[in-house]
């Protein structure tokens, strides 16, 4: 596994993470529901790459049928975290485990999901596993929050930023699992497997309203410590400065367009017996 590269960028950002990484539009729950209602209820899901475990909190609270959810996350700030903020939960559990080896069973879940967490995959394993612990006809969800920089100056000055001082990273392009940074097309994967079946996808666009200390945590949540690893803290604040000053208002806010882009997916279906229909 890729270590250095990959899950250990967050250690030290969890608390930052947690409180400035934006949530998901409710829209999410409603569009799951529907795509799994025709098949037996939600009741056992995973939360794979599941951080601090900001999606799985928001699913167990959004589809109440869920009675046991497990967070599967390697990094340990954030799973002591999503231990403590999850607490409350009840059948909400916190596992160290990796997406190409989950530490499920066979069969043991109704539901799968990665939020904004799938890219940092080697996903043709983590296919092959989410397929594994699904039971037939059970349901992988997909998803990733994504900044519009193409309809805001705003986001389109911040992605130049993190061109000019993150090496190798481009627009459109994430941070992947060999610790470079590529564009994961998740819906022509899926549609090229034969285990997983009946592929959707939807997206979504809302808008965040943040003030200024905010949208700096979040720069201090991600990939952006790379930039500052590399250059220091002082020239990265000093770019961030520069860049809300262009853009928040007379009370320190800015706007931040976002695209929750959603990918589902269904194992697939157990084989029905000779002479049945």
């Amino acid at each position: 596994m890729n270590e250095r590269v990959t899950w250990q960028l967050y250690n030290g950002a969890a608390l930052n993470y947690d409180e400035y990484r934006p949530r998901y539009p409710h829209a999410v729950f409603d569009i799951l529901t529907d795509y799994h209602s025709a098949l037996a209820p939600l009741r056992s899901a995973a939360d794979v790459g599941a951080g601090t475990g900001i999606f799985s909190r928001q699913l167990m609270a959004s589809v109440p049928s869920i009675a046991r959810l497990t967070c599967i996350e390697p990094n340990c700030d954030m799973a002591a975290v999503a231990k403590e903020r999850s607490a409350a939960f009840r059948g909400l559990d916190v596992l160290a485990g990796f997406a190409e080896m989950l530490p499920l069973p066979d069969r043991s879940c109704e539901l799968v999901t990665a939020a904004t967490a799938a890219n940092w995959f080697d996903r043709p394993l983590f296919y092959q596993e989410a397929a594994r612990v699904l039971k037939p006809s059970g349901t992988l969800l997909l998803l990733q929050n994504k900044h519009r920089h193409e309809e805001s100056a705003f986001l389109d000055d911040f992605v130049s930023l993190q061109e000019r001082y993150i090496p190798g990273f481009r627009r459109d392009h994430y941070s992947d699992f060999w610790g470079s940074y590529g564009k994961a097309d998740f819906e022509a994967e899926l549609r090229s497997r034969h285990d997983l079946v009946s592929v959707e996808r939807y997206k979504l666009e809302w808008r965040q309203t943040t003030t200024a200390v905010q949208f700096r945590g979040y720069c201090q949540s991600g990939h952006l410590r790379m930039a500052i690893a590399r250059s220091g803290a002082a020239t990265i604040a000093k770019e961030l400065d520069a860049l809300l000053d262009r853009y928040q208002d007379a009370s320190g806010y800015v706007i931040v367009d976002w695209l929750t882009d959603l990918v589902l997916s269904r194992a697939r279906p157990q084989e029905q017996p000779l002479g049945k229909r």
